[in-house]
């Protein structure tokens, strides 16, 4: 056995152990880990202490099941579809349509952004230095965290930062956009790839046929909601707001806008930009080039 495979055989073990947990988070004995000691290489162990959670958490896989007991425990629900982090993530697309009829402008919305992204980084902050309150995190938000977020920057960190980034430079209906693509193009991508991927080929390396058709499909029905329906619903909304697309003022007709949002919504979500979160690739990638195709189409 590699050395690089021991800690994945010890989290699934431990995993077994997830309904004893009292806190949440499993107790993982760390990897054996090489010591030097007058250039001498020795085996040191350590004891299945909470302060070394993170350390058995390396080399990590993108999901390892072991670290936090809710996805042992709820092993599908949780850990494979991610249920409750679905939930969320979907609830916020239609919580954008509620703001948008009631007339709440991206001016008001965007402090709110920044007051919670200084909140979720301060918790963040204080779960990296104290081993006790990452138990009560965990213990409480375990359920809509992806395990190998345990030791990194919560997923709603790069989903907050992406939409500050959006509402601060974008026009009104091109962040509308974005935070739809974001909220449910990605969300049918990962629920159709995590169920069908097996059945259709690999597009990317964790990319397939299924999820990337979900995404553009989802993305199609996005952009037809927002520029069919929402839009032309409340005009009165929008008489202050400068719109990247109106059919007065582009010659782009709304079949193949909406087209394209399918299009750059899958594109954004399938791609993989040197590694950062999509939470915040999503939004950005499909704010910049939605507008950009909307500039030039422009009368």
């Amino acid at each position: 056995m590699s050395a690089s495979s021991a800690p994945r055989k010890r989290l699934a073990a431990s995993a077994a152990s997830a309904s004893n947990s009292e806190n949440g988070l499993l107790k993982v004995p760390t990897p054996v880990r090489p010591v030097s000691t007058n250039g001498k290489t020795k085996g040191a162990s350590h004891t299945e202490d909470d302060s070394d959670v993170r350390e058995a958490l390396t080399p990590r896989s993108r999901t390892p099941l072991g670290i936090i007991a809710s996805h042992s425990n709820y092993r599908n629900f949780i850990h494979k579809y991610e249920v409750p982090r679905k939930l969320l993530h979907v609830s916020i697309g239609f919580l954008t349509i509620v703001l948008y009829f009631r007339g709440i402008t991206l001016n008001s919305v965007t402090p709110v952004l920044i007051f919670l992204l200084t909140g979720v980084v301060a918790l963040d902050v204080l779960r990296f230095r104290s081993a006790a309150f990452l138990k009560i995190y965990i213990r409480a938000f375990g359920s809509l965290m992806r395990e190998s977020e345990v030791d990194k920057w919560n997923g709603i960190v790069w989903y907050l930062l992406g939409l500050i980034i959006v509402f601060i430079g974008f026009p009104k209906d091109i962040s509308i956009l974005a935070v739809l693509l974001l909220s449910w193009s990605d969300t049918a991508a990962s629920s159709f790839g995590r169920a069908f991927g097996h059945l259709t080929p690999k597009l990317f390396r964790n990319k397939s046929l299924a999820g990337s058709f979900a995404a553009f499909l989802t993305g199609t029905v996005a952009a037809y909601l927002l520029y069919g329906f929402m839009l032309p619903a409340a005009p009165q909304l929008n008489t202050h707001d400068f719109l990247a697309w109106t059919p007065e003022t582009s010659s782009l007709p709304l079949s193949a806008l909406c087209t394209i949002a399918g299009i750059v919504g899958a594109s954004a979500e399938a791609v993989d930009l040197y590694g950062l979160d999509d939470n915040i690739t999503i939004p950005v990638i499909s704010a910049i080039v939605m507008h950009a195709i909307l500039y030039f189409c422009r009368i």
